[in-house]
């Protein structure tokens, strides 16, 4: 919460800079906005705010989840043998460094201009680094604590729900985190490239069209909801996750 509350005070802090920079009358108002206007375009712009900001955290979560439900499917198939691992390790050594916007035109092509282009884009963004730490923490699982488990009689999906799944936690959190800002950024790039999505759109074709219409304040007025849902998701969220979880649990072993 701590951190939550010091990167408002940033955020405070710059739009008090922001505004002095705007007092010196070096810049135009059409590119660099007061914060009052800013302000006013939040207020009038609000319901439109609103809607297009639940659009694209639908979209986005529908993809994270089928990223994720891919992600660990891939991981348990990695553990199959030895070229099942070697498939899923080239794989991400070549897929993992490819931006996610560089496939919105095979998205198109495949799917057109709408909402499973959009969704394709940000499967495909969170996917690798979602398959890089669940991988990466379930084959980082000490030994010894495997054996624990199976001499206290777990097997199977106890053995993983009991010892795996705490063990590589602090891995598969990382991916989250990681995935979901891929995720975030790749739905507000896809729309920011081509537009709506079939008519409708998030938070990016907000930006979209509020450049296109030289309307400045609303696109700064956007770019703010979009950073504070981004701190919002990972110090209520994930912050809030890992402190009941991994710090809690180093503490009880400590």
């Amino acid at each position: 919460m701590r951190d939550f509350v010091s990167k408002l005070a940033f955020i405070l802090v710059l739009a008090i800079v922001w505004e002095l920079i705007r007092l010196t009358g070096r810049y135009p108002a059409l590119l660099f906005p007061g914060i009052g206007s800013i302000a006013s375009a939040l207020w009038m712009e609000r319901v439109d705010l609103i809607g297009r900001t639940l659009f694209s955290l639908r979209i986005i979560g529908i993809g994270l989840v089928t990223a994720v439900s891919l992600a660990m499917l891939a991981t348990f198939m990695s553990f199959g043998g030895k070229i099942f691992a070697e498939v899923i390790s080239d794989l991400m050594a070549i897929m993992h460094p490819l931006p996610g916007i560089a496939i919105l035109p095979v998205a198109i092509l495949w799917f057109g201009i709408g909402v499973r282009a959009i969704l394709f884009v940000i499967v495909f963004s969170a996917l690798w680094p979602l398959i890089n730490h669940f991988y990466t923490g379930f084959r980082s699982i000490p030994i010894n604590q495997l054996e624990v488990g199976r001499n206290l009689g777990l097997t199977g999906w106890e053995l993983a729900l009991k010892v795996m799944l705490p063990a590589s936690f602090p891995h598969i959190l990382s991916g989250l985190r990681t995935g979901w800002a891929r995720a975030w950024q790749a739905s507000v790039a896809a729309e920011l490239v081509f537009g709506a999505a079939g008519g409708q759109g998030g938070l990016g074709w907000y930006l979209y069209k509020k450049r296109f219409m030289m309307e400045t304040p609303g696109v700064f007025a956007g770019m703010l909801i979009i950073v504070l849902i981004g701190i919002g998701v990972e110090y209520l969220i994930f912050a809030g996750i890992e402190n009941r979880t991994v710090r809690k649990w180093k503490t009880i072993i400590n």
